[in-house]
């Protein structure tokens, strides 16, 4: 990752004021070395007070909200009955509010209402003129095939920052099986990729992002789940389905030199959970079949016997950075908090996501719950930085 002169000065100055410090603190001293050593800390300490300097300024905001049901008022009141069209209006423009307040660039959203491709572009471009009146800003986006009748993903980018240059659905992509003897699966509502040519900020370059937009099952209509996990079988094959597309797909980004690849979206189960696990790659599907290691707790967590887990290949830059997962979670029911909703980067690409080089681990994540009357799910939020 290339550094602005601010950045790599910081780095040097680390450097070289560890190296004072072990002659010093070894009785070394001369020629005023631990004298000169104590200027460079203080220097030091100084560009760290300087921290949010101009050459901090984000290159890029990427964000993820569950819209909770987003589309045509005829198409939404036939699912929430009861909505009035003054609601459906509220409604809108509480998204929109967050979206602007957060300055999103990039846009993963899922719950678009539609029954059909062409009708799920029409609502997006509905959505997109809101945001454009909202903010000022123009948005192109595109609609993701979709398993489910009535809902679907779409990714929306500001026309100032990128422009579109591929787009796939993975809806066709049949989920591997937890047991051998069980019908072909497939995703509810088709991930989404798209890749955007990313236009440089300032000192910054171009870049290609890849962003993958994911949502998966509900534990709606757990009833019916014979595993009597709310539907957790069913998202842990999902997770594993969509991991191995990424590590065919992007082994590049994932060892750090391709383009940034984000993944985000509604994974509707915890951070604890076995789905989260498989997603992230600490753990695999293989590891749940007759006679593996792990097994399921009664909340969907894994239950593992000896050294299971591997080194992730996702990592999440909410729920390990220090601030935001104070929050407690993306999703209230009642007084207890869920972490349904997520943003991955590749482990080695991290750094992406760092506020400052010198904090290691603090990631420039957020999630925004208000206004309430925009959707039941935070919006979740990353700036990248290069």
């Amino acid at each position: 990752m290339k550094h602005s002169s601010p950045s790599f000065l910081r780095n040097r100055l680390q450097a070289l004021t560890l190296s004072f410090v072990g002659l010093c603190m070894g009785g070394l001293c001369i020629g005023g070395l631990c004298s000169a050593g104590a200027a460079l800390a203080q220097t030091r300490a100084n560009l760290e007070a300087f921290d949010d300097a101009p050459e901090r300024v984000p290159q890029l905001t990427v964000c993820s909200q569950n819209l909770q049901m987003y589309g045509r008022y005829s198409e939404v009141r036939s699912k929430l009955r009861g909505v009035s069209e003054q609601a459906y209006r509220d409604k809108e423009i509480a998204l929109v509010h967050r979206m602007v307040s957060a300055r999103c660039d990039v846009i993963a959203v899922q719950e678009i209402i539609s029954r059909t491709d062409e009708r799920g572009e029409e609502v997006l471009k509905l959505f997109a003129d809101a945001l454009k009146k909202g903010s000022g800003r123009t948005f192109i986006g595109k609609v993701g095939s979709s398993n489910d009748e009535g809902m679907r993903n779409a990714i929306l980018v500001a026309a100032d920052r990128g422009s579109i240059e591929n787009v796939v659905s993975y809806h066709r992509a049949e989920l591997p099986k937890l047991s051998e003897d069980q019908k072909p699966r497939f995703f509810g509502r088709g991930p989404l990729e798209m890749q955007i040519a990313i236009k440089p900020r300032g000192e910054g370059k171009r870049q290609i992002l890849t962003v993958v937009n994911f949502h998966f099952k509900s534990r709606a209509g757990g009833g019916d789940d014979p595993s009597g996990l709310g539907w957790e079988t069913y998202r842990m094959e999902m997770a594993e389905a969509l991991r191995r597309i990424i590590i065919e797909r992007h082994k590049d980004s994932l060892g750090g030199s391709g383009g940034i690849l984000v993944v985000m979206g509604d994974r509707n189960t915890d951070f604890d959970s076995a789905t989260a696990k498989l997603l992230d790659g600490t753990l695999a599907l293989s590891d749940f079949q007759t006679g593996a290691p792990c097994r399921l707790g009664k909340r969907g967590t894994p239950l593992c016997q000896g050294n299971v887990a591997k080194a992730p290949i996702l990592t999440s830059v909410l729920t390990l950075d220090p601030e935001t997962k104070l929050m407690g979670g993306t999703y209230r029911l009642g007084k207890r908090q869920f972490w349904l909703d997520d943003i991955l980067l590749p482990s080695a690409t991290l750094g992406y996501a760092w506020k400052s080089d010198l904090k290691e681990g603090d990631f420039d994540s957020e999630l925004v719950f208000t206004p309430e009357e925009a959707s039941d799910h935070a919006l979740v939020l990353a700036r990248l930085y290069w």
